[in-house]
């Protein structure tokens, strides 16, 4: 640099001819000076402005050829359904009420470009004036123009069908952003030109620019691949925004070269599209019908695939429309955000977006637009008040309403793609996995080859710094020796011999520096690591059970299970004069589409819930009523052992009393007469008489004889008495064990006041609880429901249902167990038990008048624990955990039956009764002679 000095070099580092041409040493001192000077003085000035570049685009020559006679127009096929034009003057609004004025507009023209220069003008007329916007949304006025391929997405930018540049200054290409200009379209009367260069001998071939008011804006921006080779329409998208779209043939605003409007093109450069001619003279507006589940939406892909020129619309639309227009949505988009397919939330913040406002406004509008139409509602198309609601939209003659039906089972060709989609998916899902494995190991190899470097480096400087900590030490040992030699050795000669000794050292110390410098290289070159082998890219195939798939999984729901259990018994295929023209069955004809819907509706009632049952009144009594008695059971069981005890302790007493008289009697005889005190002086006949009397001792022997018999047969008779009652209490408890308990006709006494539950502990009364439970539950949901097609509950909705009635849950481990069908097989199949189809069935009727049953199954299975528990079978009994009260029967809950229990491990046999499952007898069985009576 002209700055800095110049460096000092030696002599000769330049060649002969350079030294020549170097000027003398004055004259390079002021060359110097000047060039400083220049650079100053360059630096001081502003820099100038580019020069733009030079415009390739030339004047158009004249043509000769026949031009296009069709004039260049929108439409209405090619345009969204929130599209307002004037066709006279290619006039373009959109409409801005009922929500539509959150969404874009797209419309794309009649004619396209396949070779050649052409060009259209868009002049902004206004903007319209709007309040109600998220803040979180898009810019309230939007305008793109391009060009797109024919039946492509009316939204510009957003596929590989279409190129666009956008008011932000981008150029837009599959979602892709580039920024090409200066914004644009933010006042009115601007008039953009947008010019497609086809032409192959042009310089700018295969390319699109924009132009404002007759200036370029852009640069010419290359076609993308993608497009090449394609006849491109001319396309315009916005929203809040009215324009005029000029075609020709003549400009509104001249640009710096001559080109030709798309109105003046040769016929042979482009292509025109025509209008719908509907078969018939009318449009159709077809209702897909179809259950959900069995591929409604995979159904209208297929139908939309089809037949292109169909508008949909659906819940779904509006929400795929509203991404486009890049609407905020709280749950964002994606299968992921929804709960469902048919009417998915819509959580805009918007209130005419999520009120449906904007539905109606489609439903109003797209009646007045001349269009095939297809109107998807899973469920309203399922059902006829709804079908007749929807068809009222419809009413002008010039369309033909379709009912297309798609149920029963779906043709080959439709099995075929859906197995194609699921192994699609199967297939991407596998790749992306690889993928992730790849990039996992490529990480994980370099982690490991950095760590081996590290510890190489760090291994390598070990050993350095010990060699030279080496020979640092090696060094001053020599030196003392040196020191040490130097003042013995004063001859010459030894002086000599010292040098030659150093140099023969030197040359040593050498010799081992090389050495172990090539051991180190040696050790550096160490064995690379063999490549492992790479993972073979997946190749997935279908499983045999993927195979019999006729419907394809999805994560998604077409209705959630709420909506399907509230209507799904009201479904009903479309007939004759609800209002269609025509109804096609595209799989199941006629009578066994019926057929098979009936089938469904019937399988749906055994498998679905019903979400919006509520317990009755019925519930509630027949639950108060079980509640009160078993707080009487409890309490003549308490009672009993009361008085049990009472009368053991009475017994006691007695006895302890009698044997205290014989021990006090004894202790009289055997104690010397005393003396008496002084006593007043009688009349002498009774004195001698009275003394006669207390001084004979065979008299007072005798009494005490008499007094300690009289105390021993009180002993004896209370022994009697004990020992007759413990033959007795030992007669009926032999009774007791050998006892019919389903003969008894009064379980709170078997005589004496013996109560059958006698013997209940905790576990027998949640037994009994649970008992009840479960079938009341059976019961109160046939009562609810009163349905007589519903078999019942199924075993996988138990714990929903029991949820419903009893405000708990059923939780399997607090019974010890791991499943709910395990829970019902504690109760037993005497009470109750899976039918072929898994529903919880009953064998007792719901209606009987006493609940003397339930204690006489649990005596029944208690009997049967313990008799299991006696020939030590492992896993008999059952332990309770804890003992709770639900605490809730005034709202379902039992304030009795509330249990928790672990079990041993193994498997609990609950009492199955006399006959086996389904077979159990007894006076309370369902149907029986006795059936609901007896006393409690």
């Amino acid at each position: 640099c002209s700055r800095f000095a110049p460096l000092a070099l030696p002599p000769g580092c330049f060649s002969a001819p350079l030294r020549a041409m170097a000027p003398p040493p004055e004259k390079k001192q002021k060359t110097e000076e000047e060039e400083k000077d220049a650079e100053m003085a360059s630096e001081d000035k502003t820099p100038a402005k580019p020069e733009p570049p030079k415009e390739l685009e030339v004047d158009a020559p004249k043509c000769s050829k026949p031009k296009v006679k069709e004039a260049a127009k929108f439409l209405v096929q090619d345009t969204t359904l929130n599209v307002m034009m004037s066709e006279s003057t290619n006039t373009l609004m959109s409409l801005t009420e009922g929500g539509l004025q959150h969404l874009l507009a797209g419309a794309r023209a009649s004619v396209g470009i396949s070779k050649g220069r052409y060009m259209f003008e868009v002049k902004i007329i206004e903007f319209a004036t709007t309040l109600d916007f998220h803040p979180k949304g898009p810019p309230k006025h939007v305008l793109k123009v391009g060009f797109s391929t024919s039946g492509s997405s009316l939204f510009l930018g957003e596929t590989a069908d279409s190129i666009c540049f956008e008011s932000k200054g981008n150029f837009v290409h599959n979602k892709s952003y580039s920024k090409a200009c200066f914004p644009f379209g933010n006042s009115s009367g601007t008039v953009l030109g947008v010019v497609l260069n086809l032409d192959p001998a042009s310089p700018n071939a295969n390319t699109v620019s924009l132009f404002k008011d007759g200036v370029r804006l852009s640069q010419p921006q290359p076609l993308p691949e993608s497009l090449k080779g394609k006849t491109l329409f001319p396309a315009i998208t916005y929203k809040n925004v009215t324009t005029h779209v000029n075609f020709g043939p003549e400009a509104l605003t001249p640009l710096p070269f001559k080109c030709r409007m798309l109105q003046d093109a040769a016929s042979g450069d482009v292509v025109v599209s025509k209008a719908d001619a509907p078969a018939g003279g009318k449009y159709e507006v077809v209702f897909p019908v179809g259950l959900p589940g069995e591929g409604s939406f995979d159904r209208l892909d297929q139908f939309l695939e089809k037949n292109p020129k169909f508008t949909e619309i659906s819940d779904r639309m509006i929400l795929d429309w509203a991404e486009k227009s890049q609407v905020w949505r709280q749950k964002g988009y994606g299968p992921n955000s929804m709960t469902n397919k048919d009417k998915p939330e819509k959580s805009f913040g918007v209130k005419e977006m999520d009120d449906d406002s904007i539905r109606r406004a489609i439903l109003t509008v797209a009646p007045m637009q001349a269009r095939h139409y297809v109107v998807m509602e899973v469920k309203g198309n399922l059902m006829e008040d709804e079908r007749k609601r929807l068809l009222a939209h419809w009413k002008d003659p010039m369309f033909k309403k379709v009912a297309d039906i798609g149920v029963g089972e779906p043709p080959a060709a439709y099995k075929t793609k859906v197995h194609q989609a699921i192994l699609k998916e199967k297939q991407e899902k596998a790749e992306k996995a690889w993928e992730a494995r790849k990039v996992e190991k490529a990480r994980l190899k370099q982690m490991a080859k950095k760590k081996k470097e590290a510890e190489k480096a760090r291994q390598k400087a070990i050993k350095l710094a010990k060699k030279k900590a080496d020979e640092a030490k090696k060094k001053i040992e020599e030196a003392k020796k040196k020191a040490a030699e130097a003042a013995k050795k004063k001859a010459e000669g030894e002086k000599e011999e010292e040098k030659e000794e150093e140099k023969a050292k030197d040359e040593e110390m050498k010799e081992e520096e090389k050495k172990e410098e090539e051991e180190e290289e040696v050790e550096e070159e160490e064995e690379e690591e063999p490549e492992e082998p790479e993972e073979p890219k997946p190749n997935e195939v279908l499983t045999p059970e993927e195979k019999q798939l006729s419907f394809k999984p999805s994560l998604v729901k077409d209705l959630t299970p709420v909506v399907l259990s509230a209507n799904f018994t009201n479904f009903s295929l479309p007939g004759e004069g609800e209002g269609f023209d025509e109804i096609r069955y595209e799989w199941s004809k006629g009578a066994k589409a019926a057929e098979y819907l009936k089938q469904w509706v019937m399988d749906k009632k055994t498998h679905s819930r019903v979400e919006e049952l509520k317990p009755s009144a019925w519930f509630h009594q027949r639950l108060g009523q079980f509640n009160k008695v078993v707080k009487e059971w409890k309490q003549k069981q308490v009672e009993y052992k009361a008085g049990l005890q009472k009368k053991v302790a009475e017994r006691e007493a007695k006895k302890r009393a009698a044997v205290a008289k014989v021990a006090i009697a004894k202790a009289a005889a055997a104690k010397p007469a005393a003396k008496k005190p002084p006593t007043p002086p009688k009349k002498p006949g009774e004195a001698e008489a009275e003394e006669a009397k207390e001084d004979d001792p065979e008299k007072r022997k005798a009494d005490a004889e008499e007094a300690i018999a009289a105390a021993e047969k009180e002993v004896e008779e209370a022994e009697a008495a004990e020992a007759e009652d413990k033959a007795t209490e030992e007669a009926a408890l032999a009774d007791f064990k050998t006892l019919d308990v389903f003969g008894v006709a009064n379980v709170l006494d078997l005589g004496n006041g013996l109560p059958l539950f006698k013997d209940f502990q905790n576990e027998d009364w949640a037994l009994l609880s649970h008992m009840f439970e479960l079938n009341l539950l059976v019961h109160a949901f046939a009562h609810d429901v009163a349905d007589p097609e519903r078999p019942g509950v199924h075993i996988n909705h138990l714990s929903f249902y029991y949820r419903k009635y009893f405000n708990r849950d059923l939780k399997p481990k607090d019974f010890g167990v791991d499943s709910v069908q395990q829970v019902v097989d504690i109760v037993g199949d005497s009470v109750l038990y899976l039918n072929a189809k898994e529903v919880v069935s009953s064998q007792l009727d719901g209606e009987f008048e006493s609940f003397a049953i339930f204690a006489q199954l649990t005596e029944a299975a208690r009997r049967h624990r313990q008799l299991r528990i006696a020939l030590g079978e492992e896993g008999a009994a059952l332990k309770l955990a804890a003992q709770h009260g639900g605490g809730n029967a005034g709202k379902g809950g039992s304030r009795d039956g509330g249990w928790k229990s672990q079990q041993q491990k193994g498997s609990y046999q609950p009492f199955r009764g006399k006959g086996g499952k389904g077979h159990f007898s007894h006076p309370y069985k369902k149907g029986g002679k006795d059936a609901g009576k007896g006393k409690w």
